[in-house]
């Protein structure tokens, strides 16, 4: 493969209105949350199944995050719970990591990037054939509701922003893994 999944793909189908208004009232219902709790993980999807370990021993939690102290701060986390976590920083990283794509799980995508934008990552994910079904959770600072809905519509599975309590992200990553 090689894709960059960090440009924006001719031919990314279109948010039908509906999924735009569904995405948008999810986002002004989480505002409360976000407002009393500082952290927002109401709108991970909860996977129907568990999902099956794409390596057969451990969940992979691909990390795509710029900033070094919370991406170590994630990997310790996360392998605390059993996953092995995987992270990236840079458009040649990410590049790398997301070719990769069929060993991981699940994966955290940060919006704001020094040399890639999160949303265009995550369209390319969504119009990729091998790709398109990868659990994608955003993890952001960007946190109206106008830019959950906007990282919804793009579709992500949840959206968590920062800051966040560590508890509420490892569940929004079980739900969507469908091990909660």
């Amino acid at each position: 493969m090689t894709e960059d999944f960090t440009l924006i793909s001719v031919g990314t189908p279109a948010p039908s209105p509906a999924q735009v208004a569904q995405a948008e009232s999810e986002a002004v219902v989480g505002t409360a949350t976000l407002a009393s709790r500082g952290f927002m993980v109401s709108f991970t999807k909860q996977s129907p199944v568990r999902l099956a370990r794409k390596n057969g021993t451990q969940y992979v939690v691909q990390v795509i995050e710029d900033d070094p102290d919370l991406g170590q701060l994630l990997i310790d986390v996360l392998m605390t719970y059993g996953f092995e976590v995987r992270w990236a920083t840079t458009k040649a990283e990410i590049n790398a990591a997301l070719r990769r794509g069929g060993e991981i799980d699940v994966l955290l995508l940060d919006r704001e990037l020094p040399d890639a934008n999160g949303l265009t990552i995550l369209q390319a994910i969504r119009a990729h054939p091998q790709l398109n079904a990868l659990p994608v959770i955003m993890v952001t600072g960007l946190a109206t509701p106008a830019d959950v809905a906007e990282g919804l519509v793009a579709g992500a599975d949840g959206y968590v922003s920062k800051p966040f309590k560590l508890s509420g992200l490892v569940d929004a990553v079980n739900l969507v893994l469908g091990v909660k």
